[in-house]
């Protein structure tokens, strides 16, 4: 049996380096799958190379069109290799756009809510668009993997699957003492309300003052120099490998978040695996994940009150540990990846045969 796979317009395994995203979507997804499937057949964006397993194949771009226009003629330009796979898997809503016109059984995952990202940015315009994507993506695919507890009870239809984002519990645990300090990790764009999270560290005592930003984004400039403004000292650090990820977030004890909204987010989960105490804004989809004075904290969108708990979990090492440990158990427990991959796995075989 072979699998398909379709990236969202424009990825390609060498665009995820970029971000710190290959060795994930290599090592934790590719892998696995290249023990279930025959052959895999990855429709890059991108023409291109990389070093894979022997069974895992990429179909890559040789063309010069716009990713949108290459997306929708995907499965004509490809057309041999297309026929060779008996499922395909798309990653992501976008990469049901390479599936209209396919009579492949097609399944996707819906990762987080996409309209919401749009009305962030204020980019109104967008929002019919993913309406209408997100509709005819349902209609066409076979099976759907909805990562958050919110959305799936929003949907009805017995092809819609609750599977939330995991983590590969081997890769993140813990190997030394608990860190110290706080960290964000991600992207630095509006969504992630960056400046709320300064604005909070600038009023801890003159001796805390201090936070790390790994990522990137159009808001760096911008987020230093407020930084400066605000006398705290913000280090900022260059997106690493998931695989670097760990030994990373090992040197720290405090992950924020304070998202204007996420979906199931990945960072979250990883961080809380190695033992690092999260401390979120309340967006819709926390408390999935956290629950809060038990494995993490959930903040109103109050700086006061967000300043106030970084600082008791800053100065308070008893406290700390104790939510650490409840914080790694909690993920052991209900998003150890190798479970939802060998489930994803299944699934997607059935798929193949209906």
């Amino acid at each position: 049996m072979n699998l398909g796979i379709f990236l969202s317009p424009g990825e390609s395994i060498n665009s995820m380096k970029k971000t710190g995203q290959d060795a994930r979507f290599v090592e934790l997804y590719l892998k696995n799958y290249a023990k279930s499937f025959d052959k895999i057949y990855i429709f890059s964006y991108e023409d291109e190379n990389p070093k894979l397993p022997k069974n895992i194949l990429i179909v890559p771009n040789k063309t010069s069109l716009p990713r949108l226009l290459y997306a929708l003629l995907l499965p004509i330009i490809n057309k041999e290799s297309i026929e060779k796979c008996d499922v395909i898997r798309g990653f992501g809503l976008a990469s049901s756009i390479s599936a209209l016109f396919v009579k492949t059984p097609f399944v996707l995952n819906w990762a987080y809510d996409y309209i919401s990202a749009v009305r962030i940015d204020k980019k109104f315009w967008y929002i019919p668009l993913y309406h209408l994507l997100e509709k005819i993506a349902f209609l066409k695919a076979k099976k759907v993997f909805i990562a958050t507890n919110e959305k799936f009870k929003k949907i009805k239809g017995k092809k819609f699957i609750y599977l939330p984002n995991g983590v590969d519990i081997n890769l993140f645990k813990r190997k030394k003492g608990m860190g110290s300090g706080a960290v964000f990790v991600g992207r630095f764009e509006k969504q992630k309300n960056l400046f709320f999270l300064i604005e909070a560290v600038s009023k801890l005592p003159k001796k805390l003052r201090a936070i790390t930003f790994v990522g990137h984004g159009s808001q760096k400039e911008q987020l230093k120099r407020y930084a400066i403004e605000k006398g705290i000292e913000l280090k900022i650090m260059s997106p690493v490998s998931n695989l670097e990820l760990p030994k990373l977030l090992q040197n720290f004890s405090i992950l924020t978040l304070s998202s204007h909204f996420e979906g199931s987010p990945k960072i979250l989960l990883e961080a809380m695996a190695l033992g690092l105490v999260p401390i979120a804004t309340n967006f819709s989809t926390a408390k999935e994940i956290i629950k809060n004075g038990h494995n993490g904290y959930i903040i109103p969108y109050n700086i006061n009150t967000y300043s106030k708990q970084l600082e008791f979990l800053l100065t308070n090492k008893t406290q700390i540990s104790r939510i650490s440990q409840n914080a790694q158990k909690s993920i052991v427990q209900d998003f150890d990846l190798g479970n939802l991959i060998a489930k994803e796995i299944n699934i997607l075989k059935e798929a193949a045969k209906s």
